[in-house]
């Protein structure tokens, strides 16, 4: 795993702003996070939950929100 993983890992706070969130995935060049509360896992946010959230008519936000995507 180390050869394919960084060593430094980009999270999200379970109550943190959306926003911010998305920043720091611009930030980092990452296209998921994973979502903390109090150190745990609770969830991933994805690119494609930014472009529903930020830009719901572009491509990427209206494949992310249509049914049945992943």
């Amino acid at each position: 795993m180390r050869d394919v993983c960084g060593d430094q890992v980009v999270t999200a706070g379970l109550a943190e702003a959306l926003d911010t969130a998305f920043s720091r995935m611009r930030e980092n060049a990452v296209r998921r996070i994973p979502v903390v509360d109090v150190g745990r896992p609770v969830g991933v946010l994805f690119l494609g939950d930014a472009a529903v959230e930020c830009d719901p008519d572009s491509v990427l936000g209206q494949v992310s929100a249509a049914a049945g995507s992943t």
